[in-house]
């Protein structure tokens, strides 16, 4: 297989596999009303407590583009709440809502298991290779 060969397959091996996990992760989280965007920015709230906006962005890994629109709907649906901010009066921090932590307390531990799952074809030392070749093909894509 020539390199070039080799690097649409692993297109193709890398998109598949992509395709697989979101087919493994979605459906618990889908059959409780919410999207995986809105899960990630739960989850992110959950784990690290209030967030800007911006700070969820970056956290969630996602764009700018629809957050609004996501955090608009969670707080609409009664799972987040806005407040300015105590360090910048012009920032806003979005917050778990007693209903929002409660679903995602409800949804994270089912998900753990679902990555669980995701993964259990991999031993240990795997995981550990498939993280740093991951890190590596990011960082020289980056570059």
């Amino acid at each position: 297989m020539t390199e070039k060969e080799m690097n649409l397959k692993l297109i193709i091996v890398l998109g598949r596999m992509t395709k697989s996990m979101e087919k493994a992760l979605t459906p618990q989280i889908s059959n409780s009303g919410i999207t995986m965007t809105q899960f990630a920015v739960l989850e992110a709230l959950y784990h690290k407590g209030p967030l800007t906006v911006n700070e969820i962005i970056e956290t969630t890994l996602s764009s700018s583009g629809n957050m609004g629109v996501v955090i608009r709907n969670l707080e609409k649906a009664g799972s987040v709440k806005k407040a300015v901010s105590e360090q910048d009066k012009r920032s806003r921090k979005i917050s778990l809502t007693n209903k929002g932590e409660d679903l995602i307390a409800a949804l994270f531990p089912e998900h753990v298991k679902d990555i669980m799952r995701a993964f259990k074809g991999l031993d240990i030392s795997e995981k550990s290779a498939l993280i740093e070749l991951v890190k590596k093909l990011g960082k020289s894509i980056g570059e």
